[in-house]
């Protein structure tokens, strides 16, 4: 082992008897002059090395004597001292004794006063004292770090150096402690504001009040308008106050300096979306002393703030929050009121709120409701009322703590009224109404009635009200009423209760028979006062056998009239009509009435001789007991025959006067009633036709007509025959013909007309008539040579004689011209006609005063072609076609190119046309025609021929390639004024590209390659 003195090794070598097991350990402690420090942490652990030294020393002493045990020991061993040459062994203890001042088991280890006073670790014999304490034996108390070495530590406490102070003596000390106007920090004094000097115990005011206020005591008083501790502020805007508020507007009042050279104002909604989103300001003049702020938003807290200005120097805040007053509801309105229920409803506000506040209040304020409703409601119904109590109604906006101004308004709830309104026994003029009285006491019953749709007034009964029904008199029949019954109490009128009716419709009067025959009655009523539809016709006969009936529209004047047909001859008919409206229908005016007996018909002369005539008619329907004839001559004289019965329809008249004319009646009777008789003309002997009338006279055909014979012709000869007896025809009729067409004949010639009656052997003398026919037309008239200003007509001409011939045309535009022509002429040219025109011509012959009727056709002149057709400003690609055009009217122009057979329509309003993308040096031949409608012009032709090109020398060129499109009606119609071209570069190149220019045409290239000329 080696000491710090100088290198020492100790070697120890144990063996166990019982393990054979030795144990050696070596342990070498370096000398000094290993350069190793003399450090606290190395001189501990020098200490520990030795205090290990002894114990091994110990060890091997004890283990050495007899108290060891049995036990020995061999090898080389060395020995310390025994206890460490600081006590003696004690066999009887087996340990050291030590001397005073160390200890341990062989005394090596020096023992420390008071063992530290348990506040240290004893090292060596010398106490390590915890932090705090100090001393040899660790029972004084230490100051903080000594005092720094600037203090003596007495009890724990630093009593410092005079320069120093500080619980460690660490801190310098201020003069005279800053005069205690200061702080002291770093041995340096910081003076309280308003004094100066190394220990403070000068007084100073800051920044020498900025030279805007004096200094008293340490203190600026400011100047007016300044303030801070150095009056080096604008001094703040005093008492800022509300003066007014609306909804859209704050007004603010302050004091301030006269020295302020203006104000400043911010305003801005204190919540998020109140209002405006940003803040905003305004500038006021210094003297101003208050301030309209405008445009705000209704029921909005705003935070406003009011600065002093002088020269862009501005003061803090002066700062209040205001709201502006919620906007007042408006619109108030009551939708419904009942006895104890009020609707009410409002106009909603545009911005945002809390809710609304309505209240009922009555009238003796006993009993007022209150409820709170959402901003988004707009309406409300209260219910729980009082009936006939008068409420005030309050409707106020809320917004945060805030109120709007009320709207207010008075509605009184109705009071109890009658119920169940029955209306009956409804007829044309009357009805009957009742209902249930009230519960509540009331002063009267109001009834009021009228006609649905306002039409007319409405009458208005007040009855008492113990009455529960009433009678309605005198009301319109077939019309829709309103009735309402309502109650009345102290001015209040309850709801009313109130239903329909409709009165009867009232059935027409006054039904009479105008006339009648024996299968009709013409029957006439007065219309009934209802508005009603129509009317309802229903009869039949008394024995009921069937019912018939017709529905008669409602005449618009006073009266109506209806005529019932098909009916039985000599019958009584029981009629009804009742009025119609909708599904309603009046009682019916009711009648009877007889119809005529039937008429005997086809009453007919079957023979006649000198003294008697033979009559028969036909069957009449219904019954009847005979009939009656009567027969009056042409001197006047009448005779009643009582006729045949019922079942004999002919008889003979006798002892009449030859040769007289006489008017025969036959009518049937039934008992006093008589029908309307058949009358007929008839001759004793033969009556012939003594009249033959010729009209519609044509110029080959006449009607003729006559008047039947008496009796009856069984044939008639209609002949006729010209005056030279050249023409003549007869044809045979049956006897029941009365005219008849007479046709075949010559043109402009006289004839004579017959008729010959035939009756049985006899036969009557001729009736002539005379008859001129008519001059025929010209016939199968043609039209020719047609061109654009003429046109030839040709014809037949006709067979009777004329004078002349009187042609006329007119033209679509209305013009009218006349021409005569000589008789011998059989076609006539037309000529000076526009062209494209649609022409009438029609074609007369005149003989005399005589004019033939009109033959007539209708013709289009033909289109005038397109004039001086001809090609201008021709270069070796186009050529500019110009042409004049037509006088007609015109649709398109059709022009085509031969060469190619290309075609181009061009519009009417062109009179040119642009050829491109030709071929140089070629022929062309261009065809141009008009058309218009189906029309179609003449074609005008022009030849040209396009030009060579010319190179910059003035020396023709070539082309191989061309578009095949030669004609382009797209290209504007203007003269191509010159060409430029890349260079040629042999006979069998093509050009791939060729430039156009707009240049003179006399213009000389300038020499050179690509060499291009100079803009106009």
């Amino acid at each position: 082992m080696e000491a710090l003195a100088g290198p020492t090794e100790y070697t120890e070598q144990t063996v166990d008897t019982d393990s054979q097991v030795t144990f050696t350990h070596r342990i070498n402690i370096p000398k000094a002059a290993c350069g190793c420090p003399s450090a606290t942490t190395v001189q501990q652990l020098a200490t520990r090395i030795e205090m290990l030294e002894r114990e091994v020393s110990l060890l091997r002493a004890h283990c050495d004597s007899s108290c060891c045990g049995d036990n020995s020991a061999t090898g080389r061993l060395d020995f310390v001292p025994a206890c460490g040459g600081h006590g003696s062994f004690s066999f009887d203890l087996c340990g050291c004794v030590c001397e005073e001042g160390w200890g341990g088991k062989n005394c090596s280890e020096p023992r420390c006063p008071d063992d530290c006073s348990g506040q240290g670790v004893c090292v060596e014999g010398e106490c390590a004292c915890d932090r705090d304490f100090g001393g040899d034996n660790c029972s004084e108390p230490r100051c903080p770090s000594d005092c720094s070495g600037r203090g003596l530590c007495i009890d724990g406490d630093c009593v410092c150096e005079e320069a120093y102070t500080g619980e460690d003596c660490t801190l310098g000390r201020c003069l005279n402690d800053c005069s205690d106007q200061g702080a002291c920090v770093n041995a340096t004094c910081q003076c309280r504001p308003g004094y100066v000097g190394e220990d403070c115990s000068l007084v100073y005011c800051a920044n020498n009040c900025s030279k805007k206020g004096l200094c008293k005591d340490g203190f600026c008083v400011c100047q007016e308008g300044f303030a801070g501790d150095d009056c080096n502020s604008v001094a703040a805007v005093m008492n800022v106050r509300v003066r007014g508020v609306t909804e859209r507007t704050i007004e603010l009042e302050w004091e301030g300096s006269a020295v302020l050279t203006d104000f400043l104002l911010t305003y801005a909604p204190s919540s998020p979306g109140g209002g405006h989103s940003v803040e905003l300001e305004l500038r006021l003049p210094g003297n101003s002393t208050s301030c309209l702020i405008s445009e705000l938003g209704a029921g909005v807290e705003y935070n406003i703030n009011v600065f002093a200005v002088i020269n862009n120097s501005i003061s803090v805040p002066s700062s209040i929050t205001v709201s502006t007053y919620l906007s007042n509801p408006n619109g108030l309105l009551f939708k419904s009121i009942t006895e104890t229920t009020v609707e009410v409803q409002w106009q909603p506000f545009y911005y945002s709120f809390d809710g609304w506040e309505i209240s009922f209040i009555p009238k003796d304020n006993d009993g007022g409701m209150t409820a709170q409703l959402p901003s988004t409601i707009t309406s409300f119904l209260q219910s729980g009322l009082r009936p006939g109590e008068e409420y005030t109604v309050n409707l106020v906006a809320l917004r945060d703590q805030g109120r709007s101004q009320p709207v207010t308004a008075t509605v009184t709830t109705l009071i109890d009224g009658p119920t169940q309104l029955v209306v009956r026994d409804v007829s044309d003029t009357v009805a009957f109404v009742e209902w249930t009285p009230p519960k509540a006491k009331i002063d009267q019953i109001v009834l009021r009635y009228g006609l649905l749709g306002g039409e007319g007034p409405r009458t208005t009964f007040r009855l008492q009200p113990t009455l529960s029904q009433y009678s309605l008199q005198v009301l319109r029949p077939g019309s829709r009423y309103h009735v309402s019954v309502s109650g009345v109490r102290r001015g209040n009128e309850s709801g009313p209760v109130s239903t329909e009716f409709t009165t009867e419709i009232d059935a027409p009067k006054n039904l009479r028979l105008l006339s009648k025959t024996s299968t009709t009655l013409e029957l006439e009523w007065d219309n009934s006062e209802a508005e009603v539809e129509g009317y309802q016709v229903v009869y039949s006969t008394l024995a009921g056998d069937q019912y018939d009936q017709v529905i008669v529209p409602r005449n618009e004047e006073a009266t109506t009239k209806t005529t019932l047909t098909d009916l039985m001859p000599g019958t009584e008919y029981g009629i009804g009509i009742s009025a119609m409206q909708g599904a309603n229908q009046s009682t019916p005016a009711t009648m009877n009435a007889r119809t005529g007996l039937d008429v005997p018909l086809d009453l007919t002369v079957t023979a006649s001789t000198d003294n008697t005539i033979t009559l028969v008619w036909g069957v009449v329907s219904g019954p009847i007991d005979h009939y009656k004839v009567t027969y009056t001559s042409s001197s006047g004289t009448t005779t009643e025959v009582t006729g045949p019965q019922s079942d004999v329809t002919t008889t003979t008249l006798t002892d009449l006067e030859p040769g007289t004319e006489y008017t025969i009646t036959v009518a049937a009777r039934r008992g006093r009633q008589q029908s309307t008789a058949a009358t007929i003309d008839a001759f004793t002997g033969i009556r012939p036709v003594t009249h033959l009338y010729l009209s519609d006279v044509t110029w080959d055909s006449a009607a003729a007509a006559w008047s039947a014979p008496a009796p009856p012709a069984d044939l008639f000869i209609l002949s006729y025959a010209s005056a030279d007896g050249t023409d003549t025809s007869k044809v045979t009729l049956e006897g029941s013909r009365t005219r008849s067409l007479v046709q075949g004949l010559l043109p402009a010639t006289h004839y004579t007309v017959s008729l010959i009656t035939i009756q049985g052997d006899a036969t009557s003398e001729p009736v002539d008539a005379p008859l001129t026919t008519g001059m025929d037309p010209p016939k199968e008239i043609t039209m020719s040579l047609v061109t654009e200003d003429s046109v030839t007509i040709s014809w037949i001409k006709p067979l009777a004689p004329f004078d002349y011939y009187k042609m006329s045309y007119q033209s679509a535009r209305g013009r009218v011209d006349s021409l005569v022509i000589d008789s011998d002429v059989t076609n006539y040219t037309l000529s000076s006609l526009f062209p494209a025109t649609e022409y009438e011509i029609s074609l007369t012959a005149v003989m005399g005063s005589q004019e033939s009727k009109a033959a007539g056709t209708a013709v289009f002149t033909a289109m005038d072609m397109p004039a001086e057709l001809t090609a201008l400003n021709i270069t070796p690609q186009g050529a500019l076609l110009r042409w004049n055009p037509p006088m007609s009217d015109v649709d398109n122009y059709v022009l085509t190119l031969t060469h190619s057979q290309d075609t181009v329509l061009v519009e009417s309003n062109r009179q040119d046309h642009q050829l491109a993308s030709l071929r140089p040096s070629t022929t062309y031949s261009v065809a141009l025609y008009a058309t218009k409608g189906p029309l179609t012009s003449g074609t005008v032709i022009t030849n040209f021929q396009t030009r060579k090109p010319w190179d910059s020398q003035g020396h023709q060129l070539a082309f191989y390639a061309y578009t095949p499109h030669i004609l382009n009606p797209y290209l504007p119609c203007l003269p191509l004024q010159g060409i430029n071209w890349f260079n040629w570069k042999g006979h069998e190149f093509s050009i791939p590209f060729v430039e156009m220019k707009m240049r003179p045409y006399n213009y000389r290239s300038i020499s050179g390659k690509r060499r291009r000329s100079t803009p106009l």
